[in-house]
């Protein structure tokens, strides 16, 4: 029997789902998934996909930092904030910094910026929220969890970077704002940027919002430790008639809902959300120092995967990710797919576009004997005669399944390896 996969059946959901239903009730900007979704479609190229482990990393960083419950912001010269420390396993080769030129505007929240790290491609920054009348957000944070934000956030762009961009417009980008409670008085604010045409550093990060929705878990319907929603979906199916059974008792603000844990366990529960006022707008200069470091000796090596032969042509890694660029004659990975026929393609044809897995994994081992596990999605460029350059962006982790995020000191690398091809070292 053929697997249900959940993204089998959300696509077309996803293209003409009803924004102000989902706006309103989930706190999801639908808008914003339909107009990415829609740009790679019928854009007849793909843009970088991000892993399923990474899209719940970055949701999930602001869960896995509340035990810590204050924070001093630290010196220009950068050291481990503990915040950060309760996400990532491993330092930053320069530490986190305090940003610069904060503003903050809003009339009900104060805000706390905690600090900034990052590299030439990623930037993870955090503050905390609290109400400038001192009253709780909620009574108990017990069972209380965030599924989303609506917060828009920006990084300025500098004349360099956009010239940069005029020469080669290639480039994957990645955006999100978390939210969760530190504790009933104080949530706490992540905010992820990705841009692999990178200069990010010494730019300017603006995050607002109007209104944020938490959700109380009611009662746990199913459970399962797959990491995946598909036992949620299986469920789903199996129980249809307990399912609306349960729906027809439910408030106007009572859903069903698919939630993974911070513990690797997928929930199906009954939950009940609460919207509230939010509004606020916060700027930073994102003045965090980087190391980079260019494995010149890795130049002209060769290495097979997804189905071509590639020549590198740089590997470059940072802090939190390392970057392959690579060339091959003739990319074999989307071999019998006419994007220019795309208008006539079925939906599983579409589908299976869609869900072409690019992804690779090196292993990383460091002076000290440490291996580390970075994995991550191409970005590639075809042309004609069936060349292509395509660049992996993939991020570290550690860990038998690969679970836990890493950040390094890229001068400590001394070897590099794709199964069984020698990359560096």
């Amino acid at each position: 029997m053929k697997k249900a996969f959940i993204f089998d059946k959300s696509e077309d959901d996803i293209l003409n789902i009803d924004e102000s239903t989902v706006n309103k009730e989930t706190g999801i900007d639908a808008a914003r998934i339909k107009s990415t979704v829609m740009k790679e479609i019928k854009g007849g190229k793909k843009t970088r996909k991000t892993s399923a482990r990474k899209i719940f990393s970055i949701i999930g960083i602001a869960a896995a930092i509340t035990a810590v419950l204050t924070v001093t912001a630290q010196a220009a010269t950068g050291v481990f904030n503990p915040a950060f420390g309760e996400f990532f396993a491993g330092q930053p080769a320069n530490g986190v910094f305090p940003g610069a030129d904060l503003s903050v505007k809003s009339d009900t929240l104060d805000i706390e910026f905690v600090g900034v790290t990052g590299d030439e491609t990623e930037m993870y920054s955090i503050y905390n929220i609290t109400k400038k009348d001192g009253s709780n957000f909620v009574d108990t944070t017990d069972n209380y969890c965030f599924l989303g934000t609506n917060a828009n956030m920006e990084v300025s762009e500098s004349a360099f970077k956009k010239l940069k961009l005029l020469m080669n417009n290639s480039r994957g980008m990645g955006d999100g704002v978390s939210y969760d409670f530190v504790d009933n008085k104080t949530i706490r604010a992540m905010a992820v940027f990705t841009d692999t045409a990178g200069c990010i550093k010494g730019e300017r990060l603006t995050v607002n919002d109007t209104e944020t929705s938490f959700y109380h878990i009611d009662e746990v319907l199913y459970s399962d430790k797959s990491g995946t929603f598909l036992g949620c979906t299986d469920y789903m199916e199996k129980n249809d008639a307990l399912i609306k059974q349960k729906e027809a008792t439910f408030k106007d603000n009572q859903f069903i809902t698919p939630i993974l844990g911070d513990d690797g366990v997928s929930r199906l529960a009954v939950t009940t959300v609460t919207t509230i006022p939010f509004e606020y707008e916060m700027g930073v200069k994102l003045n965090y120092k980087t190391t980079e470091k260019n494995f010149e000796e890795s130049v002209g090596k060769k290495f097979n995967a997804l189905k071509s032969d590639w020549t590198i042509k740089e590997i470059k890694a940072g802090s939190f990710s390392i970057s392959i660029s690579a060339e091959t004659d003739h990319n074999n990975m989307y071999d019998g797919f006419d994007v220019n026929d795309m208008d006539n393609w079925s939906p599983e044809k579409l589908h299976e576009y869609l869900n072409i897995d690019s992804e690779i994994s090196v292993e990383i081992t460091l002076k000290d004997g440490t291996k580390v596990k970075a994995k991550g999605m191409s970005q590639s460029r075809t042309e004609e005669n069936g060349k292509s350059d395509s660049i992996w962006n993939l991020s570290y982790y550690i860990g038998e399944d690969s679970s836990e995020s890493y950040a390094l000191d890229a001068n400590e690398i001394v070897s590099i390896r794709y199964n069984d091809t020698e990359l560096i070292g």
